[in-house]
């Protein structure tokens, strides 16, 4: 971890972007980026986070954009997540689980 990081409390594999609230919400990162530590969801073998917003696993975490090389999409969700307190992001559970029956 970087100094830069650890000044800011930045850890970017708890942050994620969601892409379906991003389409949902007609782009506005606000409502689209979530802070999450809980456990992923396996999907097909494969590790993904549920969106608290929405129930959609169709997100990625800053993490994963930055070994993507998405160098500018994580620029700017980086500074969008400065720019407000944590608290705005964490998003509790609005959506029942997933049960089978």
């Amino acid at each position: 971890m970087g100094i830069l990081e650890r000044l800011l409390k930045t850890d970017r594999k708890f942050w994620f972007v969601c892409y379906t609230c991003m389409q949902q919400t007609g782009h506005d990162t606000l409502k689209a980026v979530f802070y999450c530590e809980g456990p992923p969801v396996t999907v097909l073998g494969r590790p993904l986070m549920r969106c608290p917003r929405c129930g959609s696993t169709n997100s990625k975490s800053f993490q994963d954009l930055k070994d993507e090389g998405s160098g500018s999409a994580l620029w700017g969700l980086e500074n969008i997540v400065r720019k407000y307190p944590r608290n705005q992001f964490e998003v509790k559970n609005t959506k029942k689980p997933y049960t089978l029956r």
